[in-house]
């Protein structure tokens, strides 16, 4: 991510109120109530009696908070967070921006290991460590996210069908191997897991996305994902290439919304966050106080308190801006259009 915002406030980032604040959340709240009867689609498939496994699909490692309204306080789910890359393009793994982005003075945690430029396998690395720990700190905030977890499991992608799961890093094409390797991270709590795929960042491919979606989904016994459970929904991250609400046309993020809304994986609903405002909006839901402030919060001094800011804070050049409605990347209104109920 490298979308900037201005420098961190001298307040506390969740204690601002104002008029104009008063009025955002009551559109959100009338959002809501307009859209309350799609939480019903969702509903349907989720019983009371046997609970289910939902599964988060994400671009990138730091995608997750998107989802997280349909993730926090559900005791009843066991919830697998799949990535479907690395996320090894970014710049910030550019020894040099790395360096100038990295903020230790207002509490970001290193990269481990230190990046040694794009596409390198120090990247890839610092990109899981920074995503587990994300999700080690935010399971103490909330005890129903996964979080304690054991060392990874590793599997692959069958390598005998039509999907070739090629990257391209530096201008150079490859299809190696390893890029059908998949890291499984099992919470030793048996509250979820964490998936790591590796099939390029900035060229993810439809037939890749598919393939990953559906060898996790005939896979979830070999690959300890409480197969006893029926699948819940697959939540995809959000994307939006129209004009209203936060632009964010990038390619990985549309190739997941447009696989996730094309297919049907014969499991639970499919949904994929997107602008409330949008014409396939189907439900609305916010994401809590307690949880933002877990994610983002700043303290007076713009010292980084929250999970995103400690472990994610080398992927931007200041501090990462979440919004309200949907002026950022990441907000608290968020919103799902749902298919294959």
């Amino acid at each position: 991510m490298s979308q900037k915002t201005s420098p961190p406030a001298k307040k506390a980032q969740f204690s601002h109120f104002s008029w104009k604040s008063v009025i955002g959340w009551f559109v959100a709240l009338a959002v809501i109530f307009m859209t309350a009867f799609g939480f019903l689609f969702v509903a349907e498939r989720r019983s009371p009696i046997q609970p289910t496994a939902t599964i988060f699909v994400s671009p990138h490692p730091d995608d997750e908070f998107q989802m997280w309204s349909l993730v926090e306080d559900r005791p009843e789910e066991y919830k697998v967070f799949v990535f479907l890359t690395l996320g090894e393009e970014t710049r910030f793994c550019d020894p040099d921006v790395y360096e100038e982005a990295l903020q230790v003075n207002l509490g970001e945690i290193p990269a481990s290991p230190t990046p040694e430029g794009r596409a390198s396998k120090a990247c890839e690395e610092a990109r899981v460590a920074s995503t587990l720990g994300y999700f080690q700190q935010m399971s103490i905030a909330d005890e129903t996210v996964p979080g304690d977890f054991s060392d990874p499991k590793e599997f692959s992608l069958p390598g005998d069908g039509p999907v070739e799961v090629c990257r391209t890093d530096s201008d150079v094409t490859s299809c190696d191997p390893r890029f059908r390797e998949v890291s499984v991270f099992h919470d030793e709590l048996g509250r979820g897991a964490v998936v790591f795929f590796n099939l390029g960042d900035g060229d993810l491919t439809a037939p890749e996305a598919t393939l990953a979606i559906e060898t996790l989904l005939s896979s979830r016994e070999e690959w300890g994902l409480a197969a006893e459970r029926p699948v819940g929904p697959i939540v995809g991250a959000f994307a939006n290439d129209g004009t209203r609400c936060f632009s964010y046309p990038h390619p990985d993020h549309l190739v997941v919304r447009d696989v996730l809304w094309n297919i049907d994986f014969g499991a639970g609903p499919q949904l994929g966050a997107t602008c409330y405002v949008g014409r396939s909006q189907r439900m609305s839901s916010i994401v809590s106080t307690a949880s933002s402030e877990a994610s983002f919060a700043l303290d007076e001094d713009g010292v980084r308190v929250g999970a995103h800011g400690l472990h994610y804070g080398w992927l931007h050049a200041d501090a990462y801006p979440v919004s309200r409605l949907q002026n950022s990347l990441f907000h608290r209104l968020q919103s799902f259009w749902v298919r294959f109920n």
